[in-house]
């Protein structure tokens, strides 16, 4: 299970400019840094991806 809160605060960015690199809400982002909700099927693998390769996350941003 990745800590999406280390993972987001590693890349240096704000959670608004993460949720918007994933597609989804800050909302989101803050009840699974919370751990209220668990990251789960698509959103799951990729920030596993960005965790093990932060230069995805720039990829992801750029667009």
């Amino acid at each position: 299970m990745s800590d999406v809160k280390s993972i987001r605060q590693s890349l240096q960015v704000s959670q608004a400019d993460f949720a918007k690199a994933l597609g989804t809400s800050v909302d989101t982002i803050k009840s699974w840094e919370s751990k209220r909700r668990s990251p789960t099927g698509l959103a799951a693998k990729v920030l596993a991806t960005i965790e093990e390769n932060p230069n995805f996350y720039k990829a992801l941003s750029a667009h």
